[in-house]
């Protein structure tokens, strides 16, 4: 019995090492979306315990399968170079799995458990909800795990993260009982944005998957295609404000924000170009100063969603 509650901070303190390690990028990506396309249909603030329901529902679903992630790929993590302590939270290397904090067993049992709490909470908003949440874990299940894994095959990273951001969005409209054409919009948005902005992040693992047979767009096109794909997947989202304020019946503030946003994030990205062979450089300025850009255009879809 001592030996067991002498254990059990341990694991706590285990559970709350992984938890962090990917509670960021899971709240960027998808827990984020659900919210914001929450709020986009009630136009304003929905209810706290619907909001809470949903955050649950999407971030333990999410937050589970990408432990679940960490623990198919930690041979090829750890096989790579990516130890830089500037970039620790992005680095596979240097999550509690590859420093060796936690066991590969003990990291599938946290991630089962934070799957049941996506699952549970998905389950006490509605079968709707529920049902888009496990085909999200049957997605990204497949996508880590042999024998299909399919972010070995080219282009399948960005289209599987797009489906995920895309059930995050419509996960908001079935738990409000509604889809409308503002979070279809933001749906869209997000699409854009992963499939030409995404593939940036897969600067940091170049050396890994290369080595892994993993095909990205990085490694196929090169860095400067990757970065050029961004600028003009930012300029396309900054003229598709225009069209939803004109034919969606957006406000003004939408193409305003948007156009702003986009303008910055060509002044972020395009000094990148000279960097191309510095992916420390890269990944920290991306993570740092271009992905935040983000959050705002998808807060500027909230805002121009407004009665005003």
């Amino acid at each position: 019995m001592i030996r067991l509650s002498n254990q059990f901070p341990k694991v706590i303190r285990q559970f709350a090492l992984c938890v962090k390690s990917r509670m960021k990028i899971v709240i960027m990506i998808y827990s984020w979306l659900s919210i914001i396309g929450l709020c986009i249909i009630y136009r304003g603030i929905p209810p706290i315990v619907l909001a809470i329901k949903v955050f649950f529902a999407m971030t333990g679903t999410a937050l589970g399968m990408y432990l679940w992630n960490d623990v198919c790929d930690f041979d090829q993590d750890t096989s790579g170079n990516t130890s830089n302590k500037e970039i620790e939270d992005l680095s596979p290397s240097t999550r509690p799995l590859g420093r060796g904090l936690v066991s590969k067993r003990r990291m599938g049992v946290f991630s089962a458990l934070l799957v049941a709490l996506g699952l549970t909470a998905s389950a006490l908003i509605n079968l709707e909800v529920l049902l888009i949440q496990f085909a999200f874990l049957v997605l990204f299940f497949i996508y880590s795990a042999e024998p299909i894994r399919l972010k070995k095959i080219f282009l399948m990273k960005q289209v599987t993260v797009t489906i995920g951001g895309a059930i995050a969005c419509i996960s908001a409209g079935l738990a409000a009982g509604t889809i409308t054409i503002h979070l279809l919009y933001l749906t869209g948005l997000y699409v854009l944005f992963t499939i030409g902005v995404n593939p940036i992040g897969d600067l940091r693992d170049i050396d890994s998957d290369r080595a892994s047979g993993v095909k990205t767009i990085a490694i196929v096109w090169g860095p400067g295609f990757t970065i050029r794909l961004a600028l003009a997947t930012f300029t396309a989202a900054a003229a598709t404000t225009w069209i939803g304020f004109y034919g969606l019946g957006f406000n003004i503030t939408l193409p305003i924000i948007g156009t702003i946003v986009c303008a910055a994030f060509a002044y972020v990205m395009y000094p990148l170009l000279s960097h191309l062979n510095d992916y420390e450089y890269m990944v920290k300025r991306i993570y740092t100063r271009g992905l935040p850009l983000f959050f705002i255009l998808q807060l500027a879809v909230l805002l121009g969603s407004l009665p005003f």
